[in-house]
């Protein structure tokens, strides 16, 4: 069973997105709402996948999205503003979601990245 790295802020949204990931027969590796959190999480245990919102209290998700990029984690970004550069440049491959995102969705995208290796350009 792969294992998914959820980080949100929103502690509703996050609830919701670690219900969903559950009803489809993933494991939670770590659920986190700061970026600080999710890099810690990191530190025992990598995910197989994770689901990443942008703008974490007001701190961008980048450097836990390039620690997971760097060892071959594929990432889903899920977000209300996906227009970042970074999305465009560094993190074109990767799958993203608008919020909000049904489980389908989260589904299919799930499913998708974790048949490759990773997703960064």
């Amino acid at each position: 069973m792969q294992n998914v790295m959820i980080v949100d802020d929103e502690a509703l949204v996050l609830l919701d997105l670690v219900h969903t990931v559950e009803d489809l027969g993933y494991a939670i590796h770590s659920e986190s709402t700061s970026v600080e959190g999710a890099l810690a999480s990191l530190e025992n245990a990598t995910p197989d996948l994770a689901l990443l919102d942008i703008d974490v209290a007001g701190v961008p998700v980048w450097p836990v999205a390039r620690e997971l990029t760097n060892h071959g984690v594929p990432v889903i970004f899920v977000s209300a503003n996906l227009s970042h550069q970074e999305l465009c440049q560094e993190f074109s491959g990767c799958p993203k979601l608008e919020k909000p995102a049904s489980p389908a969705d989260i589904g299919r995208a799930l499913q998708m990245a974790g048949d490759t290796k990773s997703c960064a350009a």
